[in-house]
């Protein structure tokens, strides 16, 4: 009877699933829907990575680039797959429980303007409007310190004016924008549109850091107390995310399915965005990714986009060392 009144509690608990018994653990996945995010969030879910990895995913999509961070700071997400890095590193520095687990955004920009303009180099952007993306993005905090850090211009030197690459690309057309940073994925997709390039990001990277590692545009960013209490799941995720990179490189008229189905896009259009994936996604946090983002902080600071210091614990290689384990 001893035995049996055992079996029954021990059933009751499997019932409950309290921890420690078998299950998958929950990931809930955030990422901004209309920005470069889009790609590499619906490769990641059509090929169900993260559920390949044992982990059951719960995709939460944002309208707004830096909603997934607040979402976290919230509670309401575990992880965002590429969380502005500008955001993220001054969330970080402020003490917020959550923690940079990998790079996964390069920001691969240019500075263009419509083809007749009078202007001919970044230092006549001094009075102009110059549309980028909202203030807070990666995009935006990047762009200001490569306009005051190479060029000389403050942020009292300029309009900046806010908005996607859709919008701003619109906005170039009708003139109501001098120029505008934008993404060489949205400049693959409008081949018809006729601007000329002032400069890339990359290039002005190298010049004001003197480094060869380019600007980190986007983020893996993930919350503490969520890691602490899965501590086998974070090197899942990464393990997930790196293999749906790999599966991007490789495999290009695949991805350029997906993004047929998930945006919208035409044939050609969806080739173009699928041919720059190596160039626009990477997913690795190696010393020499530590190093850079931390360079990315110290030049944001010295223009003033994010304050106070950023603690070594902000950077956690751990679960990315761990995924390398993961077959």
């Amino acid at each position: 009877m001893k035995r049996i009144r055992v079996l029954a509690a021990a059933a009751a608990l499997c019932a409950l699933g309290l921890p420690g018994l078998a299950r998958a653990e929950t990931v809930r996945i955030g990422y901004w829907s209309s920005g470069i995010s889009l790609g590499f969030g619906a490769v990641l879910e059509a090929g169900k990575f993260m559920e390949k990895e044992g982990l059951t995913a719960e995709y939460i999509k944002f309208p707004d680039v830096n909603a997934p961070t607040k979402a976290m700071a919230a509670g309401a997400i575990d992880f965002a797959i590429a969380a502005s890095a500008g955001t993220a590193l001054s969330v970080t520095a402020d003490g917020l429980p959550m923690s940079i687990v990998l790079a996964t955004q390069v920001a691969d920009l240019d500075f263009v303007v419509p083809a007749d303009s009078p202007i001919r180099t970044m230092a006549d952007l001094k009075g102009k409007k110059i549309g980028t993306s909202p203030a807070g993005s990666g995009t935006a905090a990047i762009a200001a310190a490569i306009l005051e850090t190479n060029h000389g211009l403050k942020l009292t030197d300029y309009q900046a004016v806010p908005g996607n690459d859709s919008r701003l690309a619109q906005f170039l057309v009708q003139k109501d924008i001098d120029a505008a940073a934008l993404r060489t994925v949205t400049l693959a997709l409008l081949p018809d549109m006729k601007l000329r390039r002032l400069g890339s990001f990359r290039a002005e990277w190298k010049q004001l850091t003197r480094q060869d590692a380019p600007p980190v545009l986007g983020v893996g960013l993930m919350r503490n107390a969520w890691m602490a209490q899965n501590p086998d799941a974070p090197a899942k995720v990464v393990a997930a995310m790196r293999k749906a990179y790999a599966f991007g490189k490789a495999d290009k008229a695949a991805v350029a399915g997906i993004l047929k189905a998930a945006a919208n896009l035409s044939d050609v259009d969806a080739a173009a965005y699928a041919g720059l994936w190596d160039g626009i996604y990477t997913v690795s946090l190696e010393p020499a990714d530590i190093a850079s983002l931390k360079r990315e902080f110290d030049v944001f600071k010295a223009v003033g986009v994010v304050q106070g210091s950023l603690p070594d614990a902000a950077l956690a290689p751990g679960p990315y060392e761990r995924s390398k384990t993961i077959p």
